[in-house]
């Protein structure tokens, strides 16, 4: 499995969480204590709002769970792991650039400059939401796209393009992100 994420695949794992674990841990994240954001990190702008803003915490009370069962799935050892809240406001998203399309920008994700193995967590259900994965950064047509469904975690390589896919219709888009090394 390790070797078919890191040579592009994406790997999709439905019901992830027992369902009183996975509703337990979208109650922490409804009420966490959120920072103002935007994604991709790294770059500068003039405000938030011209970037894709974001709402990020830090969430840690799931993490041996987590990292016990990606293990188990990679057969493999993790030895860095971070897993960050997100909270998306649609308000915020209609004020930025991002209003104009259906995706938010497409980047990588490559913190302290270490290739990473990704993973999504939703905790809404959206087909035009989820994230969409594109083969080059300047693609205007996702090459891959994997719709939004609660629990479902998607494992990736963190040097694939990818971006979030916006769907208006909700005021809050809420994920779990995850970032580690092998």
């Amino acid at each position: 499995m390790i070797d078919y994420i890191n040579s592009g695949g994406i790997s999709i794992h439905p019901d992830f969480f027992g369902g009183d674990q996975f509703n337990s841990i979208k109650s922490d994240l409804l009420n966490l204590d959120y920072k103002k954001v935007y994604q991709p990190h790294g770059g500068h702008y003039g405000n938030r709002l011209q970037a894709y803003p974001c709402h990020e915490a830090y969430y840690g009370k799931e993490n041996d769970y987590i990292v016990e069962g990606i293990e188990d799935i990679l057969k493999i050892k993790i030895v860095k792991f971070k897993a960050l809240a997100r909270k998306t406001l649609m308000s915020e998203v209609q004020q930025s650039p991002q209003s104009f399309g259906k995706y938010g920008f497409v980047h990588k994700d490559y913190p302290d400059g270490d290739p990473i193995i990704a993973g999504m967590m939703y905790f809404d259900q959206s087909f035009d939401g989820g994230t969409a994965f594109f083969a080059n950064q300047i693609d205007k047509v996702p090459d891959i796209y994997i719709s939004a469904c609660p629990n479902r975690l998607v494992l990736y390589h963190g040097g694939r393009f990818h971006a979030p896919a916006i769907d208006y219709t909700f005021k809050e888009r809420l994920t779990l992100s995850l970032f580690f090394t092998i």
